[in-house]
């Protein structure tokens, strides 16, 4: 458990990197808004085929360890590319190399968190937990250091920050469980089972805004007049509020059913993007951020226990994968291009008011999905 709250501690500082910071230094080297959401666009284009194929591939072998080491390597060179590419078409061919092989290692890693959590009767989000503290740091570290020494220099930050993940997980172990072998009669179980597949539509309409305010936000708030230390505080503040969530939200999901939560954060993610939509002040932005504790927090723990509870046990880190690549595969690639298109021809207040209503239908998909199945054995209504 030690090895996995400290990968998830480190490895948050590069999520860190490419989310809150890769716009802006897209914004640094000239682009604009519409140019930014199409290379954040295409990464996640490729996320879809990419999480779910690396997580059949772990599957089959069984070694998930072995394959994120693997990712890790060929990350940091791809990486180096992306950063230093001087023309669009060129930036957009790095990005989506470089989410080939950076997408998956962090649902596989999920994948063997719930499944050490399973195996050991722990929560997992105790180990998740490591993620939001290590996502904060980086936040407001980098935010501030950048600010100092300039966004040219983004590149060797990174780097550093994935060799010391990669020597963490070389520490790490699979877990000691010995599943059955990945079938196909497993893989059609998976994909014919309704509360898998609806699960995953009501994820996509929730994602869709919540993945074009992650490429977007940096650009928003640099419009307003934010420094490249706000962004940062921005970033750190959602990370701080949903650490302690993330750690106690276990003690939630014994009694509320997983969809039932799913769909709270749906309605909460509603209230947030209207709020969003009528602020014009980076301050009121920062201090807004503080609700990614009762959003993103219980979407995505509350989804990979519930991806854990109705997916079969050697299809795990395939079911993990594939919801990662709904979420921040095809939800990031319609929000970041449509929204950043709507963002410069319309507004960015105009963007965060159809989010809204896109949260709202996610969260009324999983009430309906809950009210259909609540009279049925469902193994995801109680949490051990």
């Amino acid at each position: 458990m030690l090895q996995l709250s400290m990968f998830n501690f480190f490895y948050y500082w590069a999520i860190a990197v490419v989310n809150a910071f890769i716009p802006l230094y897209l914004r640094y080297k000239g682009m604009g808004p519409g140019e930014i959401g199409i290379v954040l666009a295409v990464g996640p284009l490729v996320a879809i085929f990419s999480q779910p194929l690396w997580g059949v591939i772990s599957d089959r072998r069984q070694n998930v360890k072995k394959i994120v080491l693997m990712l890790l390597v060929v990350t940091l060179f791809t990486s180096a590319a992306l950063f230093y590419s001087s023309s669009l078409l060129l930036v957009i061919v790095a990005m989506m190399v470089f989410n080939f092989f950076m997408s998956p290692v962090q649902p596989l890693v999920d994948s063997m968190a719930s499944a050490y959590a399973q195996d050991k009767g722990v929560s997992y989000g105790s180990i998740r937990f490591w993620g939001s503290i290590g996502f904060a740091f980086a936040s407001f570290f980098i935010g501030y250091m950048i600010g100092k020494i300039g966004l040219q220099y983004l590149w060797f930050v990174y780097s550093t920050i994935i060799v010391i993940s990669f020597i963490i997980a070389s520490k790490l172990t699979n877990s000691q469980t010995k599943r059955a072998p990945i079938t196909i009669t497993a893989m059609k179980k998976t994909f014919q089972n309704p509360r898998y597949v609806g699960f995953l539509v009501a994820v996509l309409f929730i994602a869709i805004p919540t993945r074009m305010n992650d490429g977007m936000l940096g650009i928003y708030m640099k419009h307003l007049g934010a420094t490249e230390g706000h962004v940062g505080m921005a970033w750190m503040v959602s990370s701080i509020s949903e650490a302690p969530v993330i750690a106690l939200l276990y003690l939630v999901m014994r009694r509320v059913p997983l969809l039932v939560l799913i769909g709270i954060s749906g309605g909460f993610y509603t209230i947030r993007w209207l709020l969003y939509a009528s602020f014009n002040d980076p301050t009121m932005l920062i201090i807004s951020q503080a609700m990614h504790s009762v959003t993103f927090a219980i979407l995505m723990v509350a989804s990979v226990q519930y991806v854990a509870t109705v997916v079969p046990r050697e299809m795990l880190a395939t079911g993990q994968t594939i919801y990662f690549a709904t979420y921040s595969g095809l939800g990031a690639i319609i929000g970041n291009s449509v929204g950043g298109y709507l963002m410069e021809v319309y507004s960015a207040s105009f963007v965060y008011q159809a989010g809204a209503v896109f949260a709202f239908i996610g969260m009324l998909i999983c009430f309906a999905m809950q009210i259909k199945y609540k009279n049925q054995p469902l193994q995801e209504q109680s949490v051990a």
